[in-house]
């Protein structure tokens, strides 16, 4: 298989940052991953999720071809596999299960940020 690497992000360190023209998409072996984005004037940053052990992120670029729509960074020492676009258009065609697996990921990320978007003030009814 083209392009499946193992690499290590220190606490804190950038792994890639929204806006980024990147085709790899990351595997989680030990440690946490959070993701973030900045608020629409820049001020301050919005944590959108955080990534265990087991947990894939990064994939929404090699499906849209966009840039990255967030940035992550390692928030513990973290161990990761990055996968080239290449190779993780062989896992989907090698691998239906894992296809379906992933698209159930991808449901349960975006019921989670309705859940956060939802408690957040200026979406809040107005009395």
């Amino acid at each position: 298989m083209d392009r499946v690497e193992r690499v290590s992000y220190p606490a804190g360190q950038s792994i890639f940052e929204e806006g980024d023209q990147e085709e790899h998409f990351y595997i989680v072996q030990s440690g946490e991953v959070e993701i973030y984005t900045q608020t629409k004037d820049g001020s301050s940053q919005f944590s959108i999720c955080t990534f265990g052990p087991g947990e894939s992120f990064g994939e929404f670029a090699l499906l849209d071809k966009a840039p990255r729509s967030a940035s992550a960074r390692a928030k513990t020492d973290v161990e990761l596999v990055r996968v080239s676009a290449e190779a993780y258009q062989q896992l989907l065609a090698g691998l239906p299960e894992w296809a379906g697996s992933m698209l159930q990921s991808f449901a349960n990320r975006l019921k989670q940020m309705n859940d956060r978007l939802r408690d957040l003030p200026q979406f809040m009814p107005r009395k």
